[in-house]
């Protein structure tokens, strides 16, 4: 599933609301967001690309802040990745080109010590239908289908089926349905019930029997119940 949504307006200063986030766009507005993108203040960060996730969800062109988000992306705090993601996958299909430059990115926090972080770039990368963004998935994905915390592991599940519906021969070709067949006997409930979700999604859309419920399957089931 894709990242949740963040608030747009986040936290209420005392002389304000939500609503100063949706203020009608002014002439210099574009440059003074820039600068604002451009702070080493961290709220004042997080101000300014709430202030262009607003006028991006009124429908206004952003597109031309494009680096300048990107930018703020190189940070640990995950409200202001979560923003930064949002805006990519907005812009992926409309933009491919520029989106583009945002795989360094993905790669990176892909390998971040913090699962959240991983997490989170491993689903952004598959809510990103853009075919010369699959390339780069297939590593970080099939880490992460390994990856030592579960939350990751449930994570990269669902990615597969989403990975699917865009190249499925390369599901195929990179075994990951064959790693989601063992992941139906991992020791996580959550991540044998993604793997199942996974797997019935893509029999779904393949008209194939890749569940393949035998026997052996059927134990490991009952055994995550």
């Amino acid at each position: 599933m894709p990242p949740s949504i963040p608030k747009v307006g986040g936290n209420k200063d005392a002389g304000g609301s939500d609503s100063r986030f949706f203020t009608t766009q002014k002439k210099g507005e574009m440059h003074e967001l820039r600068l604002e993108l451009h702070s080493t203040d961290r709220n004042t960060k997080v101000d300014a690309v709430k202030k262009v996730i607003a006028s991006m969800t009124v429908g206004k062109d952003v597109s031309m802040l494009f680096t300048d988000v990107l930018n703020c992306v190189q940070t640990g705090n995950i409200e202001l990745k979560k923003l930064v993601y949002l805006y990519l996958i907005n812009y992926a299909k409309s933009q491919p080109e520029l989106t583009l430059l945002a795989v360094n990115t993905f790669v990176k926090d892909a390998n971040d010590p913090n699962p959240l972080i991983r997490a989170l770039a491993v689903r952004t990368m598959g809510c990103i239908r853009v075919d010369r963004i699959t390339e780069y998935l297939c590593e970080p994905l099939s880490r992460a289908l390994r990856d030592e915390d579960p939350y990751v592991r449930k994570t990269a599940a669902v990615c597969v089926a989403k990975l699917y519906d865009i190249a499925p021969a390369l599901v195929q070709e990179r075994g990951f349905l064959e790693i989601l067949h063992d992941l139906i006997s991992d020791s996580n409930p959550s991540v044998v019930a993604n793997s199942v979700a996974a797997l019935s999604e893509i029999a779904e859309t393949s008209g194939q029997d890749v569940m393949k419920i035998s026997a052996s399957v059927l134990q490991k089931l009952l055994a995550a119940l």
